[in-house]
């Protein structure tokens, strides 16, 4: 199967996804993990994967972008 408009850095300008605006946390510290809260809950640790989660969503939609397959 081929695609259209695979020149090196273009994408299928007539597929590209809209726009999506980043995620912003105001809690947590990232460390790049996801840790288990526990069973005696943790409200830093839930906050901390929060944190974790969101900059990695954001990380996976800039590079979409520079891809050229997000707006």
């Amino acid at each position: 199967m081929g695609y259209a408009n695979t020149g090196k850095g273009k994408a299928r300008e007539a597929k590209q996804a809209a726009t999506v605006a980043a995620l912003t946390v105001s809690v947590g510290t990232a460390d790049g993990t996801v840790a288990d809260v526990g069973a005696a809950f943790s409200q830093a640790t839930l906050n901390n994967n929060f944190r974790d989660l969101a900059d990695k969503v954001n990380e996976v939609v800039a590079a979409l972008k520079a891809a050229g397959l997000m707006a």
